[in-house]
């Protein structure tokens, strides 16, 4: 018998006798005391169910536990979904690593193999671009988080690997510069909500097809120029427009803001010195 039809068998005494001594089927709550050090065990060992080799795990643990798993299951399938690629991707070789220019970085990265067969989203690696100005380079443990596990014995992932060992930063090469007099905020156009980006600034507009790319570098030998800048913020509506009929038009500079519904746009800051130079 369990620990738990003892306690029932030996309670229900107890509690006709306490039924028959009051015919009103009322207790007195005086009698009562509050449940001392060993009666608290007891209670604790009823909630309780034994196991193997004598352990005991909460009555509820199973289910803590089936919840537990599901949720593991449901962030993998979720993490998963970030790499749509994966399942059909083929691992490199140390042949196929020979195929990759050196280029100028420490170590042999293709964004082709990443971004485009592999299909892992920009905005994953370069985790701050949608909330701060600039987008941020990689750090080791991003890295090291998939290739714990993928293709760790390749050279190149070895490389990585040292880097995580000695933590140390890996020191890529910055290939898209800007003079440091501009200021240039990547999360209001990975964030814009115009007519031309309702979605945001694609990362292609200004770097170029990154996702073909073995090894990166400049799309447009103009780029960060200031000539360059102004004719893609000239193309949306409402750049030239010097209106500041809405109360949201004053101090705007972003391109985050939607057209006015009486037509007004909001933008007018686009061309500004002080939008970039500040």
């Amino acid at each position: 018998m369990t620990a738990r039809g003892l306690v029932a068998t030996h309670a229900a005494p107890d509690r006709a006798t306490a039924g028959a001594s009051d015919p009103s089927g009322s207790r007195d709550d005086s009698t009562h005391k509050p449940l001392g050090l060993e009666s608290s065990m007891t209670t604790l060992m009823e909630r309780r169910r034994p196991t193997g080799a004598g352990r005991f795990v909460p009555a509820r643990a199973g289910s803590r536990i089936a919840l537990l798993v599901c949720g593991a299951l449901l962030a993998c399938g979720a993490a998963w979904s970030l790499f749509p690629g994966t399942a059909s991707a083929q691992l490199l070789t140390e042949e196929d690593l020979a195929q990759i220019p050196a280029g100028s970085q420490p170590i042999k990265f293709s964004h082709k193999v990443h971004a485009g067969d592999n299909l892992i989203q920009c905005q994953y690696c370069h985790v701050y671009a949608r909330r701060s100005r600039v987008a941020g380079v990689p750090a080791v443990a991003i890295c090291m988080g998939c290739h714990r596990f993928v293709n760790p014995a390749l050279s190149e992932v070895q490389k990585v690997a040292k880097y995580w060992e000695s933590q140390e930063p890996i020191p890529w090469v910055k290939i898209h510069d800007i003079p440091d007099f501009v200021r240039f905020n990547h999360a209001p156009h990975v964030n814009a909500k115009n007519e031309i980006y309702p979605n945001g600034v694609p990362c292609q507009t200004c770097h170029g097809e990154v996702q073909t790319m073995q090894v990166v570098q400049k799309a447009d030998p103009d780029f960060g120029l200031m000539g360059w800048c102004l004719n893609c913020h000239l193309t949306i509506p409402g750049t030239l427009e010097q209106k500041r009929s809405t109360p949201e038009a004053l101090g705007s500079m972003r391109l985050l803001h939607s057209k006015h519904p009486a037509g007004n746009y909001v933008r007018p800051k686009l061309t500004d010195c002080l939008t970039c130079h500040y």
